[in-house]
C-alpha cells in the first residue's frame, strides 16, 4: 500500500515555504511543498475515492484550510497565500507542527466559540475531523470503503446462492456490459460443454466480431479452483482455436491455478475471483442500483487562482 503523509504532516512545510518566499500563489506552494516532502509519481497518482482528485494535493490544500483558521497563514489576495501572525510562533517550535497545536491558538479557540453560538457544533461533537489526524474527505473515503466491503460481502453471499446456469448468465452479462460484443447482450453466445469440461461460453471482442474471448464460470461456494481445471480450460481453448479466454468463479483460486495462468505464452487467460467479479458488478451496475447521490461541494480553486 502506498504511504501517503496525513494532512497535518504538511503543516510544517507549508510554513517553511511561505516563511521563505512570503507572498506566493497556492498553486506554487502546492508543487514546493510536494518537493519537499519527495513525493513520487506513485503517491502523487492516487486519487481520492469520492472525487477523483489527487489525494497528496488535496490534503496539502486542506492544511492550508487548517493553517489559515490557526494564524498560521493568511490569505491576502485571491489563490495566494502568506505568513500568518502565528507562523513564527509555530516554527519556533522546533518539531512537526501537530493539529493540536493549531487547537492551542485564540484564533482557533474564537472559530470554535462563534461555531457554538451558531449552533453548527455542540460541547461534545465540533468536528469529527478535528479529532483525528484526516481531512473531511479521508473520512467519506473510509465510509466509501466500508459501505462497498459489505457490499462485496454480501453480492458474493448472493452470488454464491444461485444456481450454475444463472452464474455463467450472470458472467457474460457483466461481460457485456464492459463493452464486449459491442455491449450488446444479444452477441453473448452460448457454447456447448465438451468432454474436458469445455466451454461456458463465448463473445466476440467487438462489435464486428474480429476475434472472441472463450468464457467459463464456476460457481463455488468454498471449493477453491485448482490447477487441474485451468489446464482443461486451456486445453478447451487451444481446441477451439482461440487466443483468449476469461475464467470466472465465485470463490478463488489456488495459487498452483495463478502461477499457470501467468506463466501462459501461447495464449492469454485472465482469472476473475468472487472478490474481482463483485468489484466488477458494483462497477458497471448488474446486480446492484444506486441508492442515493450525495453531493459535497468544494471551492473551486481555479477560480480563486487569481487570474482574469
Amino acid at each position: 500500500m502506498v504511504d501517503i503523509p496525513k494532512f497535518h504532516e504538511f503543516f510544517t512545510p507549508i510554513l517553511e515555504v511561505i516563511k521563505d518566499k512570503g507572498e506566493i500563489s497556492a498553486h506554487e506552494a502546492v508543487e514546493i511543498v510536494v518537493k519537499k516532502k519527495d513525493l513520487n509519481d506513485e503517491q502523487l497518482a492516487i486519487v481520492q475515492e469520492s472525487n477523483g482528485r489527487p489525494l497528496a494535493k488535496n490534503r496539502i490544500h486542506w492544511a492550508f484550510s487548517y493553517l489559515k483558521q490557526a494564524g498560521g497563514i493568511t490569505r491576502p489576495k485571491r489563490g495566494y497565500i502568506n505568513i500568518g501572525p502565528n507562523c513564527d510562533s509555530f516554527l519556533g517550535l522546533g518539531r512537526p507542527v501537530t493539529l493540536n497545536d493549531l487547537r492551542a491558538t485564540s484564533e482557533w479557540k474564537e472559530r470554535e466559540e462563534l461555531k457554538a453560538q451558531r449552533a453548527i457544533s455542540n460541547s461534545k461533537d465540533s468536528d469529527l475531523s478535528l479529532l483525528s489526524d484526516e481531512t473531511p474527505e479521508d473520512l467519506i473515503d473510509k465510509g466509501i470503503k466500508s459501505l462497498r466491503s459489505q457490499l462485496i460481502a454480501d453480492l458474493l453471499e448472493q452470488v454464491k446462492g444461485i444456481s450454475p446456469a444463472a452464474f455463467e448468465g450472470l458472467v457474460l452479462q457483466v461481460l457485456a456490459k464492459m463493452g464486449y460484443g459491442g455491449g450488446d447482450a444479444k452477441q453473448i453466445q452460448g457454447v456447448p460443454r465438451g468432454p474436458d469440461g469445455g466451454i461456458d461460453g463465448k463473445i466476440n471482442e467487438d462489435k464486428l466480431g474480429l476475434d472472441q474471448i472463450y468464457i467459463q464460470a464456476k460457481r463455488y461456494s468454498e471449493n477453491s479452483v485448482g490447477r487441474p481445471t485451468i489446464q482443461s480450460f486451456v486445453g478447451a481453448m487451444s481446441g477451439g482455436g482461440c487466443k483468449k479466454g476469461v475464467f470466472v468463479t465465485s470463490s478463488t483460486f489456488t495459487s498452483e491455478a495463478k502461477s499457470f495462468a501467468a506463466g501462459l505464452t501461447d495464449v492469454r487467460l485472465v482469472l476473475i475471483d468472487g472478490v474481482r467479479l463483485a468489484k466488477l458488478m458494483i462497477e458497471h451496475c448488474v446486480g446492484v442500483q444506486v441508492k442515493e447521490t450525495i453531493q459535497v461541494a468544494k471551492i473551486d480553486q481555479d477560480f480563486f487562482s487569481g487570474e482574469d
